[in-house]
């Protein structure tokens, strides 16, 4: 039986312990460059210095992926100890690095060893994703068989963001500057959709409220006309994920009991801080929720 790695990026921002306990062999992150600089989120910026540097309405960020032979160097130390490698990576909906692993993994060198999963998730769906690789890795699938799984299901799940400011979709070139600064003056709060990793302009609400009451409509009334079997059984889970350095833990708790309330048959899965490259194009102040089908059941 081949012995099979699993290698992510850090879009599905796994914590210290996660790494650990799913023995995930290396990350491969993702860098953000901050007023020039490049920085490594947990490695030279914390979430404080970060959300302090954006409080300075003069500061520019932006994303940088991994260069294809720093992917190709991590795979060559990992290979070194394991016959196969599963890499589940940020979508290729939202960055060329999945297109230029899968590209890399074709070589002599990698092909029939390195698996890249282009299951078209971020945050806590990549998270579940890792999840899943690893109880599959250790009931004996291979490489191959995991990314199969991994792809077959990447339509099973839905997230929905609502930003509190225009002001970086507008630098990242989601919107226009003249449809940012009429947004900006009407006081617009933009939901956003992504279903299959492309990210979508899903409706436009006036208040952070009125999108959590809009995005916890959308995903009730998907959920129920996409997976109604699913639901019955407990299988659909709720996860979200923030980029609010402001809220405290009772105010966190405050939102995991109103998501809670909102999907009594539905059990939360993470409400995790958004990776802070993914918060260079949100911005403070956004949350998103979405859900996933937790066909395995391995969300306990």
């Amino acid at each position: 039986m081949a012995k099979v790695a699993l290698i992510a990026d850090n879009s599905a921002g796994l914590t210290e312990q996660e790494i650990k306990d799913y023995n995930v062999a290396k990350i491969i992150p993702i860098s953000f460059i901050v007023n020039g600089d490049e920085y490594y989120e947990h490695v030279n910026m914390s979430y404080t210095d970060f959300y302090n540097f954006l409080k300075d309405k003069n500061t520019t960020v932006s994303t940088s992926q991994p260069s294809v032979e720093d992917v190709k160097d991590a795979w060559r130390e990992v290979l070194k100890e394991y016959d196969e490698i599963v890499y589940i990576l940020l979508s290729s909906g939202l960055s060329e690095a999945c297109n230029s692993a899968i590209n890399a993994s074709n070589d002599d060198e990698f092909s029939g060893r390195v698996f890249v999963v282009n299951n078209q998730k971020v945050s806590y769906l990549n998270k579940l994703a890792v999840f899943e690789a690893r109880h599959l890795i250790n009931q004996g699938k291979s490489a191959k068989e995991v990314k199969d799984y991994l792809e077959k299901t990447k339509m099973d799940c839905g997230i929905y963001i609502a930003v509190d400011t225009l002001k970086y979709l507008k630098k990242g070139g989601r919107i226009t500057p003249a449809a940012a600064t009429i947004g900006t003056l009407l006081n617009i709060k933009p939901i956003l959709q992504i279903h299959g990793g492309k990210l979508d302009a899903y409706a436009k609400v006036m208040s952070m409220k009125q999108a959590k009451t809009k995005i916890i409509s959308a995903i009730r009334k998907e959920v129920e006309e996409k997976f109604p079997e699913e639901l019955k059984q407990g299988k659909v889970h709720i996860g979200m994920a923030h980029s609010n350095p402001t809220l405290d833990e009772h105010e966190l708790n405050l939102i995991e009991d109103e998501i809670k309330e909102a999907f009594p048959d539905m059990s939360l899965f993470k409400f995790d801080p958004l990776p802070l490259f993914i918060a260079c194009h949100t911005g403070p102040g956004a949350l998103g929720i979405g859900y996933c089908v937790d066909h395995l059941g391995i969300i306990k």
